[in-house]
């Protein structure tokens, strides 16, 4: 079974530490979304209302705070990194076909897809031009990167669409890729704009990748097994679309090749009624309900090593919370 925190993490608890901060991020986040009228205006004020955790900001303030003091830097790497990840949940949204996003139409179901794409595209568009105005090469730099690498994991990912060679190092090269490198340039973007040394500023990248990672693994898992209502999207996208995401390579591994191949032309079918709660079914009749939860855990076990350049502080302390956090998010 997954190791769990003594206490569940509160995220409120946790955001305290950078309570101040994090306020000074949602305002510049709303009034980037609040300059339009008309129907892009209703685009802005639809996705404004997706706003989830807030992680990657906090992330950012945090490790921020971790080293040193938070400046303006902090704040717009902050709101470019939301904005960024707004863009890719508008885009996520038309790639799966999902209907729904934190409980809300998703903009493909409300609009359609022509206009979520190029929707989608302005955002990050707009991101970028904020980023340009960031007085640091190296933020520009990295964020770019980023972009970049984001694409090519979502690339990859709908490449392999029905892939069921997938090993689990293609899986995690992937969501490395797609979440996990954010969440990566969030932590080091922090605390280099704190002055932070080079060590520290390596350390903080593996933080945010580890966390990144076990992030998505959580997400997949609970696309799986999660409550649509708990969760608040559409759930199932993955294994309709074909994902093959780390419980279903779980699963591969532990079947004979007999019984595997008839599971993978049952999620090959899209005409099969009922495929996913046959193969959560099947899961669990393999003990493997906990499988990626527990791959999750040496993540954010890893990710918390690396804290240890950091001084103790409340601000650590809250970033090996938030750690745990994405791995208690289990509905």
């Amino acid at each position: 079974m997954p190791t769990q925190p003594a206490t569940r993490p509160d995220l409120t608890r946790i955001h305290e530490a950078v309570a101040a901060e994090l306020e000074e991020v949602e305002r510049r986040i709303q009034a980037q979304m609040a300059t339009y009228q008309g129907t892009v205006g209703d685009l802005m004020g639809h996705v404004a209302r997706f706003a989830g955790k807030r992680l990657r900001p906090s992330v950012c303030v945090l490790a921020g705070k971790a080293v040193g003091t938070v400046n303006t830097v902090h704040y717009d790497v902050a709101v470019v990194a939301e904005m960024i990840h707004t863009a890719t949940l508008v885009h996520d949204d038309v790639l799966d076909g999902a209907d729904t996003r934190r409980n809300l139409p998703s903009v493909n179901t409300r609009w359609g897809t022509e206009v979520s794409v190029l929707f989608g595209d302005y955002l990050f568009a707009k991101a970028f031009a904020l980023c340009a105005s960031i007085p640091n090469r190296d933020v520009l730099l990295t964020m770019a990167e980023t972009a970049k690498v984001m694409c090519l994991g979502e690339l990859l990912q709908n490449v392999h669409r029905f892939n069921f060679a997938l090993t689990e190092q293609d899986y995690v090269d992937i969501v490395q890729r797609k979440t996990a490198h954010l969440f990566g340039s969030c932590a080091e973007l922090g605390a280099l704009a704190s002055g932070c040394d080079p060590e520290t500023r390596e350390a903080m990248r593996e933080f945010g990748n580890a966390v990144g990672i076990a992030f998505q693994i959580v997400d997949d898992h609970l696309d799986l097994i999660g409550d649509e209502a708990e969760v608040g999207k559409t759930l199932g996208t993955d294994l309709d679309k074909g994902k093959i995401t780390l419980p279903l390579i779980g699963l591969f591994e532990r079947l004979d090749e007999k019984r595997r191949r008839e599971v993978q032309a049952l999620i090959a079918d899209p005409k099969a009624a009922g495929k996913r709660g046959q193969v959560v079914a099947l899961i669990e009749a393999q003990g493997l309900r906990d499988f990626a939860l527990d791959r999750a855990d040496g993540y954010v076990a890893a990710a918390k090593a690396r804290l240890a350049v950091l001084p103790r502080s409340a601000f650590r302390e809250a970033l090996e919370s938030l750690a745990d956090y994405v791995i208690a998010r289990r509905k």
